[in-house]
């Protein structure tokens, strides 16, 4: 399973799916496209309304919150060296525009079972590129919590990579070696169990057949689907 807590995550129905990435889908084209006078309380409110609604408040957010904190500090930061510290206004709207952007399939993604997300796209979707599209969608969570992992156990080690340390160029090498070469690494392992996984259960081995749904709340019979 691409998404490691997914057995934790509560099902729901194929309708409610739908609503939730119908709207993940519009607040982010709305950050995207609207720069309308309210356009960011609107999509704030309805962000939050959106998290509220697919009960993210049941799920851990404080590490995903601090790589959104790190990314408005380093939005604004190159503004304050490229245009002066008259553009930071500015920059902060960007980088709110950019968290506003990302974070309704964050949202999605982190309250959302892989199996149901899968069973829907391959409807939509040709069976191939339904499959692709799903194992994309949470092939970087897992990625990341691999990756977070690491720098957990690099930081135990001693390696100068906390934020503060951070400050100081010099550490920027020990980041690449013991973090960014790590996740590499771990992507191309990553990419190689799903293929492995996914021929060990004979996919594409008939045209019409393409997931196995698991349990479905409004199907107990738990047979298998095309």
């Amino acid at each position: 399973m691409l998404n490691g807590s997914s057995r934790h995550i509560p099902r729901v129905s194929q309708t409610q799916l739908i609503l939730r990435m119908a709207a993940a889908m519009t607040l982010a084209m709305g950050a995207l496209f609207w720069h309308g006078p309210w356009s960011l309380t609107a999509l704030t409110l309805g962000t939050a309304a959106l998290a509220v609604a697919v009960g993210a408040h049941r799920h851990p957010w404080k590490r995903l919150a601090l790589v959104f904190v790190w990314q408005v500090v380093l939005v604004m930061a190159l503004y304050l060296l490229r245009y002066g510290a008259q553009s930071l206004p500015d920059g902060a709207l960007v980088a709110g525009r950019l968290v506003l952007l990302v974070l309704p399939g964050v949202l999605l993604m982190r309250t959302t079972h892989h199996g149901e997300m899968a069973r829907l796209l391959v409807r939509v979707l040709p069976a191939r590129m339904g499959f692709v599209l799903s194992t994309c969608v949470f092939f970087f969570p897992t990625l990341w919590s691999v990756t977070v992992q690491t720098y957990e156990s690099q930081v135990l080690r001693g390696a100068r990579i906390l934020p503060r340390e951070l400050v100081n160029p010099l550490n920027w090498g020990t980041l690449v070696r013991v973090i960014c070469l790590p996740a590499i690494v771990s992507s191309l392992a990553l990419a190689r169990d799903v293929a492995l996984a996914a021929h060990c259960r004979w996919y594409g081995l008939h045209p019409d057949r393409t997931v196995w749904p698991g349990p479905n709340p409004s199907d107990t019979t738990g047979e298998p689907r095309a």
